[in-house]
């Protein structure tokens, strides 16, 4: 059983608008890629059942939210094959006392031929958690902008060998700014164990505010979106294990049936809670590679995008094997999905990640776009997501610590593909005054996190102040660590070593422990600087350096709107070599 620490704990609910160059087929809120959301993907209810084994979540906090800590083991995926529209229902285990949550689902079309819900047959055995009286249940009601969740679960049937089960139903009070609250039911009468929780989730309508991807919409023939975007689940079970199950017998062949957890039948180690944080997808989908269970990179798509998805997706697995080797904590990587969708109404949705995976959805292909068009700004989003499998988090949680979550993993957007070679040395120069001019022309560029944090979803700019800020400090925090080194270490040789230590526990990455491993690397105190820097919001100006022995930075002032901004530009150095600023992989 592989841990997934390092992937869970990188706040692993996070949004990324994404594609400026095709605004028109996303969501009025799409800007830049590489926005991130303020996430926790747990009811603040998994802390008032003491669960211990809960997502590790929390580089962005909600409000109302409570960072719940765990380690949840890596999803196993069966022997049998995926699920195909010719693979029958499972038939639910009855009469077991052993603790485990099983579930079979069934989308169901239309007339026409258009998902129009999912069925979910389930049973619960086991019994409750220790200290649990009453089965309880929750689904939420508003989940990061996707609205009427719990009123989209329609003839919910629950019943135990006493017949139906009757609840009381109370609601959270409602978190501002689309974030998620969640509906509670409780049992009015003690419940006996095998339990079946059976129900039919509408999909979400088109319409409504814009957002990411969780809600669960038709699609090209086929369903998909995340399972906080339809689930209700027993919120106080024993269970440690889910079965999930699809019945494709509405479809016609071929159809399949994938989720983040595997192809098919999957296994999902952790509280029933688990299985809402990932992405489903079935119906006619089309997949990367050819043989969907080859390899430990796996990508699967409902549409047909203005670029080549194949060759898209061949991209992507090149950098998850670079990172695989430019990374040394996580070995081997754990298994990554990409799923993609393309609806024809909106809310589109754009870029979100989970747990070792991440969904792309936007909205239909526009006339302008040209098929197997330079989508570089889409594969800079694949980058961004996978790398926040490696880069993890600090502890502590919350928006507050995302020059780290967001920051670094923006940084290593900009440099590594380059490294990998699989950017030019031109178009890395590019990135990184691209980089430069979005944060020095941002107006959040000198707010305090407290002011970015007010903001949230109504200021895309804003809120991406933190990713570039985080950014230029860690490209200013490579040069500070090779003066103080004499070329001896670099950023990459000590986060190594920082990962490392992060992934097998010698250490607790908390914010003050991270200061004093900067300080041990360059004898200066870091305290001062990273107070004024990630908390006040100081605008600085990183070394000329900072970017490597090729390119060199140097004070300028950005004319933009009418308006003049002092700025960093970057320059190819006079003698710069772009072979020598490459890395291949630690094994080269």
């Amino acid at each position: 059983m592989k841990s997934c620490r390092a992937r869970w704990k990188g706040g692993l609910v996070r949004i990324a608008f994404v594609c400026p160059s095709c605004e028109k087929a996303f969501d009025e809120q799409a800007g830049p890629f590489g926005t991130g959301v303020t996430m926790q993907a747990v009811n603040e209810a998994f802390s008032e059942q003491k669960w211990s084994r809960l997502v590790e979540v929390g580089v962005l906090t909600i409000p109302g939210i409570i960072l719940v800590s765990c380690q949840m083991a890596e999803p196993k995926v069966e022997t049998p094959p995926p699920a195909t529209a010719s693979t029958p229902a499972v038939e639910l285990v009855a009469g077991t006392d052993t603790p485990l949550y099983a579930l079979t689902l069934k989308p169901e079309l239309d007339k026409n031929g258009v998902v129009e819900a999912i069925e979910v047959s389930s049973q619960l055995t086991g019994g409750l958690a220790d200290g649990e009286e009453r089965l309880k249940l929750f689904a939420p009601v508003v989940y990061v902008n996707v609205m009427g969740i719990a009123d989209r679960v329609t003839e919910l049937d629950v019943r135990d060998a006493s017949g139906a089960i009757d609840f009381t139903i109370e609601e959270d009070d409602p978190v501002p700014g689309g974030y998620p609250y969640f509906r509670h039911w409780t049992a009015k009468r003690d419940v006996t164990f095998p339990v079946s929780i059976n129900y039919r989730a509408l999909v979400q309508p088109e319409g409504g505010p814009g957002g990411p991807a969780f809600g669960i919409r038709p699609s090209v023939g086929g369903i998909s979106g995340a399972g906080a975007g339809f689930m209700l689940v027993p919120s106080n079970a024993a269970s440690q294990e889910s079965i999930l199950e699809w019945d494709l017998s509405g479809f016609d062949a071929p159809s399949l049936g994938v989720t983040t957890f595997g192809d098919g039948r999957a296994v999902v180690e952790g509280p029933p809670p688990a299985i809402m944080q990932g992405w489903y997808m079935a119906g006619p989908v089309e997949h990367y590679p050819d043989d969907v269970i080859e390899g430990d990179f796996h990508a699967y798509w409902l549409g047909d995008f203005p670029f080549d998805e194949r060759e898209g997706m061949s991209f992507t697995a090149k950098m998850y094997d670079y990172f695989e080797g430019y990374f040394e904590h996580l070995d081997p990587a754990p298994e990554y999905r990409v799923f993609m969708r393309l609806l024809q109404t909106p809310p589109y949705g754009g870029g979100t990640a989970l747990a070792n995976s991440f969904m792309l959805s936007r909205g239909p292909v526009q006339p302008e776009e040209e098929k197997n068009e330079d989508y570089g700004d889409i594969r800079m989003v694949f980058v961004h997501e996978l790398l926040h499998q490696w880069v993890g988090s600090v502890e502590g949680g919350s928006i507050d610590e995302n020059w780290w979550s967001e920051g670094l993993t923006t940084y290593y957007q900009y440099t590594l593909p380059f490294k990998a070679g699989e950017i030019a040395f031109e178009e890395y120069v590019e990135g990184i005054n691209r980089l430069s001019r979005n944060f020095y022309t941002n107006p959040g560029r000198d707010w305090s996190i407290a002011e970015i944090k007010k903001v949230g979803f109504d200021d895309n700019d804003i809120r991406h102040v933190p990713y570039q800020r985080g950014a230029l400090y860690f490209a200013d925090l490579d040069a500070r660590i090779r003066a103080a080194s004499g070329g001896e270490r670099d950023l990459h040789s000590f986060l190594s070593d920082v990962f490392v230590a992060r992934e097998t526990g010698d250490i607790a990455l908390t914010p003050d422990k991270w200061r004093e491993l900067v300080r041990e690397q360059t004898g200066e105190d870091e305290t001062a600087f990273h107070k004024a820097l990630h908390v006040d919001g100081m605008v600085f100006f990183p070394a000329a350096g900072s970017f490597g022995p090729c390119v060199v930075g140097e004070r300028v002032t950005l004319e933009q709107d009418g308006e003049s901004f002092d700025a960093m530009q970057w320059l190819p150095a006079s003698d710069a070599d772009p072979k020598t600023c490459r890395f291949v992989t630690n094994e080269d």
